[in-house]
């Protein structure tokens, strides 16, 4: 039997979950190291950077389905990313969490549920 949760009065597979790749980039390591945690404890197949430039280095995935801004990222930062996924990952979306790690996996969820 396939493991199913409701959100907003919908059923979503943890199947299709689990398929999504989130990229998170955060000003601070431990909250990004927090919100991959939470993501991937959701199913979600989750890396985490706490520098652009590690980003632009280092991801290797061949699809990208959302970046997670967390905390306080410099513009020019967020600029840079950005730019780069619409290079790269055109359809990938963008969400930018703020508040406590409590929401984030609803509100990721929320997201992917409401494309």
């Amino acid at each position: 039997m396939q493991g199913l949760f409701l959100h907003r009065e919908k059923f979503v597979g943890m199947e299709e979950m689990a398929t999504k790749k989130i990229l998170i980039l955060g000003k601070h390591q431990y909250m990004v190291d927090n919100i991959q945690s939470i993501l991937e404890k959701g199913g979600f197949s989750v890396v985490g950077y706490a520098a652009v430039e590690q980003v632009l280095e280092e991801y290797q995935s061949e699809t990208l389905d959302m970046i997670v801004f967390t905390g306080a990222v410099s513009p020019s930062d967020e600029s840079d990313l950005i730019q780069w996924k619409n290079e790269k990952f055109p359809a990938a979306m963008i969400f930018e969490h703020h508040g406590g790690p409590a929401t984030v996996l609803e509100e990721v969820q929320a997201k992917f549920s409401a494309q």
